[in-house]
């Protein structure tokens, strides 16, 4: 069983690193897409028309893994105010609370991961290519939405998994201590 848990960490670790890369590497192309646009735009009067396309498909692909990483992360909007107010100096509160938001994310997730699958097997079946990047094909755009919400979905379970036992923890240590 150790060792069944060692490799699951080790998988995860390894999807972590590969979607830290990839959203990386992602802004560095959109910053260098972006700024080959203005400085065409305004300085070289090249016709090239598809940098705002190109610019635009590329910065919706990789804010798809940037979603995933911030689920990871813990680094979503949340409302801060609300849980200072009502976790302060209260241990076992918070962690309720914290279970709470991931089985709320977990289940409005299970609402649109279908709708996400049903895109993406439309996707898959008729392919849409861009008005002015012709060979992009924006049905990866749809693909990778479902791709990266199955990604928010697993990192959701982990941090379900750790909160639940702590929240267990949590209560154990308070009946022992009654």
């Amino acid at each position: 069983m150790r060792y069944i848990k060692s490799a699951l960490k080790w998988i995860l670790h390894g999807v972590q690193t590969a979607q830290g890369i990839i959203c990386a590497v992602g802004l560095v192309a959109c910053t260098f897409l972006i700024f080959a646009q203005v400085i065409n735009r305004y300085w070289l009067h090249f016709e090239i028309m598809w940098f705002s396309d190109l610019a635009l498909y590329s910065f919706i692909f990789f804010m798809f893994v940037a979603a995933a990483i911030t689920t990871w992360r813990e680094g979503h909007v949340a409302v801060d105010i609300f849980r200072d107010r009502f976790t302060r100096n209260k241990p076992t509160r918070a962690v309720v609370y914290r279970v709470f938001l991931v089985v709320l994310s977990i289940a409005v997730l299970g609402v649109f991961l279908p709708i996400a699958y049903q895109f993406m097997l439309r996707a898959m079946k008729y392919p849409e290519y861009g008005t002015l990047v012709r060979w992009f094909n924006t049905s990866w755009l749809q693909i990778t939405l479902f791709v990266a919400l199955a990604f928010v979905l697993l990192h959701l379970l982990v941090i379900a998994r750790r909160d639940i036992s702590e929240l267990i923890r949590s209560c154990l240590g308070r009946s022992r201590r009654e």
